[in-house]
């Protein structure tokens, strides 16, 4: 993994995703353009994971996917991040937020919330 994204990455895995929007938004403005839609992507789905924790549903829809949107530019993987199956996931929590505004009686559970995978624990099988 790239060193520059590292911290951010650790955030988002321990779900302080107002921390991880805040690293990643940094990089985000700083970035050049290749790197543009990767950290927006991912402050999305870091803005996202804190609407979640907060049962803001409807803001969490709408920021997964935005992000989920941004990060299939970069598929599979980019700057050392497994992007495929964190895109997957996330899909499913979408999904699983669509059939709760359908039908209240859903229940979504933040335990469920993907980590960020390095391609090198991947590889190792971590």
């Amino acid at each position: 993994m790239y060193k520059e994204i590292e911290e951010g990455v650790n955030l988002f895995n321990e779900q302080d995703f107002f921390a991880a929007h805040d690293f990643f938004e940094n990089l985000w403005i700083n970035a050049d353009n290749s790197d543009r839609l990767f950290y927006q992507g991912i402050v999305q789905i870091s803005v996202g994971g804190y609407h979640l924790l907060n049962e803001n549903y409807r803001g969490a829809h709408s920021q997964f996917s935005k992000g989920t949107t941004k990060l299939k530019n970069y598929v599979p993987a980019y700057k050392g991040v497994e992007l495929k199956f964190l895109i997957q996931k996330i899909e499913k929590i979408i999904s699983k937020l669509e059939f709760y505004f359908l039908d209240k009686n859903v229940e979504i559970k933040i335990a469920e919330f993907p980590k960020v995978e390095k391609i090198q624990n991947l590889l190792k099988g971590d």
